[in-house]
């Protein structure tokens, strides 16, 4: 399939989003489920994910979908993703630092995001080539060229067979970010990391691993408002990445030189054609 028209599926994209934030603010939690790794799930996540997939499919028949609950269907070359709430962990205790993340992705790259902060009543988009907004208003990433000065968010600790690899990096990161910067944040939810950089409340986000639900939608809006979206090397992100890093370009060497203790672990791009004799431990 060639690259879609982004920008044309945007109504189809909103109009899914908006249907989610109806449905999550109209719906008190139920039903926490324990998925393993530190991860839950509820009731809500699981609605939303049929509520939004049954509207693109509708609409976009010709498109796969990648749901973080159900997995995916249908086309794997251009396909929409969706985390249904990202950030469920803070949803099920009342926190409202979640989102309904929607990305569409072509090839390994995402072209299309629409996010919502349905308890902050606050939504972001973006298309390939279209800028970046918040709530109609044209976003960019801040002026900061100074780590001293930065405010950085940080991914949560792990989970998976690489946690004790990603919770080294975690601590030696949270270590150095706590002394080198303004202040260090874990928000824990990655989406809203990244339309916070995208606005330049945040200036920069590191999420050490990268999963398309949490990241695709994201990445477009922080790389149209301006920021540097790049894996742990500074190599462009894709859903192939390891991790996910936005920047404002200020700060993109800075924030990458931090990034070099990733060498030689699963969190570096070429990990898995390093002999295992020769892989760090951290």
């Amino acid at each position: 399939m060639p690259l879609p028209d982004a920008k044309a599926l945007l109504p189809v994209a909103q109009d899914a989003v908006g249907k989610a934030v109806e449905y999550v603010l109209a719906h008190p939690v139920t039903g926490v489920r324990d998925k393993g790794d530190r991860e839950i799930v509820t009731d809500t996540d699981e609605a939303v994910e049929r509520i939004v997939r049954d509207i693109l499919v509708r609409e976009t028949p010709d498109l796969g979908f990648l749901g973080e609950e159900t997995g995916a269907t249908g086309d794997r070359e251009t396909y929409w993703v969706l985390d249904p709430v990202d950030g469920t962990t803070n949803f099920s205790h009342g926190l409202p630092l979640n989102a309904v993340s929607l990305g569409l992705v072509h090839g390994d790259r995402p072209v299309l995001g629409v996010i919502a902060l349905p308890f902050l009543g606050t939504r972001y988009w973006a298309a390939h080539g279209n800028g970046a907004f918040r709530d109609d208003v044209r976003l960019h990433v801040s002026d900061t060229t100074d780590l001293s000065r930065a405010l950085v968010a940080l991914s949560n600790y792990g989970g998976g067979p690489d946690a004790p690899v990603r919770d080294l990096l975690s601590a030696a990161l949270d270590r150095e970010l706590s002394r080198r910067t303004q202040g260090l944040r874990r928000l824990g939810a990655t989406a809203v990391d990244l339309v916070f950089v995208a606005e330049g409340a945040l200036d920069a986000s590191i999420t050490l691993g990268n999963r398309a639900w949490d990241t695709a939608a994201g990445a477009v809006i922080a790389r149209e408002a301006g920021a540097a979206v790049v894996d742990s090397d500074g190599s462009p992100h894709t859903t192939d990445s390891r991790c996910a890093i936005a920047v404002t370009p200020g700060l993109c060497d800075a924030v990458l030189s931090l990034l070099d203790i990733t060498r030689e672990t699963p969190y570096r791009p070429g990990w898995g054609a390093i002999p295992a004799a020769e892989r760090r431990s951290v």
